[in-house]
């Protein structure tokens, strides 16, 4: 099968390409190319060992002293602004390697080859760097898109199935944004009941290259996120608090970011705002595809406390919810209803009624 042509796509004044690869892309060789992998790609993509940097996998990996490791490696070797950083790896990775490409020397270049489903239609793209600090997730960060970006499919053939699914969320948020053939797609797949190791490669191709084209619609014209492009944080304040509340540990961030588009649903429905019948349909998709709508072992007000600092928030909470699939907004919602929203959500609080 030949591979589909390149995406390309201007980012303010960066310039994004993004290949398919058949193979595994091939490293430039040289003194001035710097490889970050963590533990689990190091192992399936070894590199050698005098030029890479290999970091803690997950969320624990987003720190301070694993940028500073990447840094030391980078200045021990004498690297300059003009030397290639290659992140391979999930959205960890991702993050990491270009917040530390970002800071070198006011910019580094910047490859990157994802790994994983969620990397490859999220992480990877759109120029969003981050780490975690003081418990508070993405709180320090930049703007710095890779030049280029590599999508490897049959890497995905060797993630367990709960890591594919914590991809697949971003993918359904994605249709849900603008794209009513991607969301039939993923009926079918929903419907079909099979694992999603199994599913073709280029449906993988297909999933992946509308999720970046839809994505590119909002950064192309607002990298910085000064509007439109919060659209792109639909569920997300409420994953991001259920992932802080919960230390980053219970949960992926694809079961989060399922679980947040549960309750923008519901909070949509709640306000009159979302058509039920659409918010029904969407959750027969996530339910289809094995993602719980009620969390637990977490305090529903620990939630919300942790919804409190997320980087989104300005003097008041304001969520992205939708009316129907392709017409989103951002609204400031009552914190009682938010309250209320949450509880519904988490096993063992009954307390609020669910919307009719």
């Amino acid at each position: 099968m030949n591979e589909p042509a390149n995406l390309e796509f201007s980012l303010g004044s960066y310039r994004t390409i993004v290949s398919f690869s058949k193979d595994f892309p091939t490293i430039p060789q040289g003194s001035s190319v710097l490889v970050v992998e963590d533990e689990h790609t190091a192992r399936l993509f070894p590199q050698p060992e005098s030029r890479r940097v290999v970091v803690p996998a997950g969320e624990e990996g987003k720190s301070w002293n694993t940028i500073e490791r990447i840094l030391d490696q980078a200045l021990n070797r004498g690297l300059d602004r003009g030397s290639l950083f290659i992140g391979i790896g999930g959205g960890v990775v991702c993050d990491i390697t270009a917040f530390a490409a970002s800071i070198y020397m006011r910019g580094a270049r910047l490859h990157l080859i994802p790994t994983t489903l969620l990397a490859m239609v999220d992480a990877s793209f759109g120029g969003k760097t981050a780490i975690n600090f003081r418990g508070w997730k993405n709180m320090v960060g930049t703007f710095y898109p890779a030049e280029r970006i590599w999508i490897y499919p049959e890497a995905l053939r060797t993630l367990p199935e709960r890591e594919l699914r914590s991809g697949m969320a971003e993918v359904i948020k994605a249709a849900m944004l603008q794209d009513e053939e991607l969301f039939r797609l993923l009926e079918t797949i929903g419907e079909r009941a099979e694992g999603l190791k199994e599913l073709p490669r280029n449906t993988n191709v297909q999933l992946i290259r509308r999720s970046l084209q839809v994505k590119a619609f909002y950064v192309t014209q607002d990298l910085r996120e000064q509007e439109l492009r919060t659209h792109l944080n639909l569920g997300h304040t409420f994953a991001h608090g259920l992932e802080a509340a919960t230390h980053f540990k219970a949960y992926t961030h694809g079961e989060a970011v399922a679980w947040g588009l549960y309750r923008a649903l519901d909070a949509g429905v709640s306000m009159g705002l979302t058509d039920p019948s659409y918010a029904a349909r969407v959750r027969t998709l996530l339910t289809r595809f094995g993602y719980e709508e009620k969390v637990s072992g977490v305090d529903p007000e620990e939630i919300f406390e942790a919804m409190q600092k997320d980087k989104k928030k300005q003097r008041t909470l304001r969520f992205v919810l939708q009316r129907a699939l392709g017409d989103t907004l951002l609204t400031p919602l009552d914190p009682a209803l938010v309250k209320e929203v949450i509880a519904r959500g988490v096993a063992g609080y009954l307390k609020y009624p669910a919307p009719n």
